[in-house]
């Protein structure tokens, strides 16, 4: 061979070999840029190993019932051995039936797609995602079908293969996955769709979840039946030609009907609104202290709420609001509606407004809308100052504001036993003789006032407890003015729970300063428990997901009243249930359980109530308009408008829990003795008419009967302990 052609051609063989390895080289470095390039943007190695789905929190009430649920996305953990095995198979049957022998991407079926997309510039990837890339694209990509999302897509998934069990990636997927109808995860979906745990679903009920994921709307099986209902036949067949269901159980699934039972997560107001929009609030700023989220770290939040006496709560009030609004719709339709017809169509004949007054539907619905009868009720553990029960309003709906924790009405005649006690608390005695003669009232105002008693009769005088069990004015006004002060007063409603501002004047005797509902239900808890007062709380305690107690919340207890003072109201207010204002809670509704309370009426009728306890319970009850420039209507005293809320609730209450038997608790220091019913004093042999009245030791007794004592003096007697 010419040598140079052969130095020629070993120079071509050179430059060959050269230029392939720069090309190999070009290539390597393009490679690792393109590598680099895709590495942007995707999880750390951090981030693979903390895989933290966002989790729905729960609140629960005091036996554990779920009463409401907060999130951004509602999802619940749910390990994968407590989900039934037709879930697992079904998943795998329609999204990667080899799911156990890959390594996160099935090569192939990715370099077909990706081959496709280049032919048609059509980057679907239809078949080409695993579950464990579609767990990738979960956590960390949009759905956007783009070439460098689906490659970063395939690389995570390797990743999410390398740092997790199959079993752990499987788990992960369900809960990640969206189900539709706003449910994240199987968990949810399984309550959303069936009112079931995922562990209880059936082979029909996992293929129609399965079903959904490939497009969550148009495979609802609550708002597309029929397309649900053929893909989940899909997934069924998938199930028999992979084995996982013989012909026969195929044939028998397939031809069963789509049968959903949507779950109580779709009353998206759950349990009790007004009371678990109070404790949101709460965790909002138990978070930040805490360092939680209470919208997306699946806390559990154990709440002092009871749903069995919530749902007796509104059981009552459902029963009897409607005949308050009907009344209310009365005076509507007598004074109000044709001043409204008038402004609103000024330009309708005097006929056509006639018209529309006549129509009783429309008029009454216009009446629910402009004068809405409202309610508050409150009901506490006296123990620990747990609310067990709370409506702030008729519908939480409507209205957000919450009467139970927000409105400051004015208490009347409710607010009667915190002037008895403050007496009480000096020494008076229960057998004390105080004056029902006219008497003219201060106010904060300057003014004057003469108050009437309801029951438009006076004269004589009265004892405590008469007083007290008809509900007389002069005898509460005479009390605050002859026997303590309105500061003394005062000063006793906060030391019972009430914070809002008590004008210290002589009206105060009959409420005249507003108060709010649950704070009111404290101070009859300090009767009920003899004097403790525990502040009202929402929460016992909070856990993270996994168990751990990250709060706990303790009742606040303090001695605030004599066991004796709390003891003498207790049979003040016992005796009005029993033969007083309150009566009708015996007569009419049959209760008959040891109970003491109080009513309360305001002037017009704006405001009634009625307050009182159990051995078990304490409740109040609040009704009006919250214009408290309307009223209820002549007659819609307390008793009439508030005491059937709480009569009903007592009845339901106690038959629903099944109260064990108990009776009030008779503290030491308390004493009883015969007294005349005419002088109030220590009866004697002489004394016509005598009855048992309880003393607090800690003071003197009342002087033997001076009227009828006679020419011969009885015997000293001493008090027998009761």
């Amino acid at each position: 061979m010419n040598p140079k052609v052969k130095t020629l051609l070993s120079n071509r063989k050179l430059w060959y070999i050269g230029g392939s390895v720069v090309l190999l080289l070009v290539l390597l470095l393009v490679g690792k840029l393109t590598l680099s390039s895709l590495r942007t943007g995707m999880p750390s190695v951090e981030q693979l190993e903390n895989f933290q789905p966002s989790l729905s929190t729960k609140l629960l009430d005091r036996n554990g019932e779920v009463i409401k649920e907060l999130y951004t996305q509602r999802r619940y953990y749910v390990p994968l051995k407590e989900t039934s095995p037709w879930v697992v198979m079904a998943v795998l049957s329609i999204e990667d039936h080899k799911f156990y022998h890959h390594w996160g991407i099935r090569p192939f079926a990715l370099i077909a797609a990706v081959a496709e997309g280049v032919v048609t510039l059509n980057f679907h990837f239809r078949g080409a995602s695993t579950i464990t890339q579609q767990l990738a694209r979960n956590l960390y990509y949009t759905s956007q079908r783009k070439m460098g999302r689906k490659l970063r897509e395939a690389l995570t998934a390797v990743e999410i293969e390398r740092k997790y069990s199959k079993d752990e990636i499987l788990e992960m997927y369900l809960t990640q996955t969206y189900f539709g109808s706003g449910a994240y995860g199987i968990g949810a979906a399984a309550h959303t769709y069936f009112s079931k745990t995922p562990d209880e679903l059936t082979v029909e009920e996992a293929a129609t979840l399965a079903a959904i994921p490939k497009s969550p709307t148009r495979y609802n099986p609550l708002t597309a039946p029929e397309n649900s209902l053929s893909r989940r036949n899909i997934v069924l067949s998938r199930m028999h030609e992979l084995g996982y269901l013989t012909k026969e159980a195929y044939e028998t699934a397939r031809k069963s009907k789509l049968a959903v039972n949507p779950g109580s997560e779709h009353d998206a107001l759950g349990t009790a609104p007004y009371f678990t929009e109070n404790v949101r609030q709460l965790l909002n700023d138990l978070g930040k202290a805490h360092g939680f989220d209470p919208y997306a770290d699946g806390m559990v939040v154990h709440t002092t709420l009871d749903a069995r006496l919530q749902r007796c709560a509104e059981a009552a009030v459902e029963k009897t609001l409607p005949d308050l609004q009907k009344r209310v719709n009365i005076i509507f339709r007598d004074h109000g509606l044709g001043e409204y017809l008038r402004k609103t169509y000024p330009d309708s004949s005097a006929k056509a407004r006639r018209k529309m007054a006549g129509d009783k539907n429309f008029v009454d619905s216009l009446a629910r809308i402009m004068m809405p009868v409202q309610v508050a009720f409150v009901v506490l553990d006296p123990e620990t100052g747990g609310i067990l029960a709370m409506i702030g309003g008729r519908d939480f709906e409507e209205s957000k504001f919450n009467r139970a924790t927000q409105a400051v009405r004015q208490p009347g005649s409710s607010f009667k036993p915190i002037v008895y006690a403050t007496a009480l608390d000096k020494g008076l005695p229960i057998s004390t003789k105080i004056s029902n003669e006219p008497v003219i009232v201060k106010l904060a105002s300057g003014e004057t006032w003469a108050p009437q008693n309801f029951e438009g009769t006076f004269g004589g005088e009265v004892d405590l407890r008469t007083g007290l069990k008809r509900s007389l004015n002069m005898v509460s006004v005479r009390l605050i003015m002859e026997h303590t002060t309105p500061k003394d007063v005062a000063q006793m409603g906060r030391k019972l729970g009430i914070t809002t501002k008590l004008d210290a004047y002589d009206a105060l005797a009959l409420g005249s300063s507003g108060v709010i509902p649950l704070q009111i239900a404290s101070v009859y808890q300090v009767f009920q428990t003899l004097g403790i007062y525990s502040k009202p709380i929402y929460i016992t305690s909070i856990e993270d997901q996994q168990g751990q107690t990250v709060a706990q919340f303790r009742p606040e207890r303090n001695a605030v009243l004599s066991e004796q003072t709390a003891f003498l109201m207790q049979s003040l207010l016992r005796t009005v249930c029993d033969n007083g204002t309150a009566a009708g809670l015996r007569s009419t509704f049959g209760f008959r359980k040891p109970a003491g309370g109080k009513t309360g009426t305001t002037n017009d009728y704006t405001d009634a109530w009625f307050d009182g306890f159990t051995p078990h319970i304490v409740a109040a009850c609040w009704v009006g308009l919250d214009d408290p420039a309307k009223s209820l209507g002549r007659g819609q005293e307390g008793s009439k408008a508030a005491l059937p809320i709480w009569a009903r609730f007592m009845v339901a209450a106690y038959d629903s829990l099944d109260f064990p038997t108990a009776d009030f608790h008779v503290p030491s220091g308390i004493v009883t003795a015969q007294i005349c019913e005419e002088t109030g004093q220590l009866a004697t042999p002489n004394c016509t008419e005598v009855r048992n009245e309880y003393f607090n030791r800690q003071f003197p007794l009342p002087e033997t009967c001076s009227k009828h004592a006679g020419a011969k003096a009885p015997k000293k007697r001493r008090p027998s302990l009761f």
